[in-house]
């Protein structure tokens, strides 16, 4: 269960990684992610959770609020 989760949220962050490559800069990106979180009822946080996955595959980025370093919290 939990690599299907792991899994669904890869392919999320892939998809928002098309929406917003990680060649952008400063608030670019997440402008990009949150119009189409928006348009697909997706929460922001949850979005740019899954890019940042996509991009590091630390898993502990599906676990913090956004904002929160990675040494900087647990789990909610």
């Amino acid at each position: 269960m939990v690599d299907s989760l792991m899994a669904a949220a890869y392919a999320m962050g892939e998809l928002m990684l098309e929406v917003a490559p990680a060649c952008l800069v400063d608030n670019e990106p997440g402008v990009r992610v949150a119009l189409f979180c928006g348009q697909i009822g997706e929460p922001l946080e949850q979005g740019l959770a899954a890019r940042y996955y996509a991009l590091s595959g630390d898993r502990r980025a599906l676990y913090r609020p956004i904002g929160q370093g990675l040494r900087g919290g647990g789990r909610p």
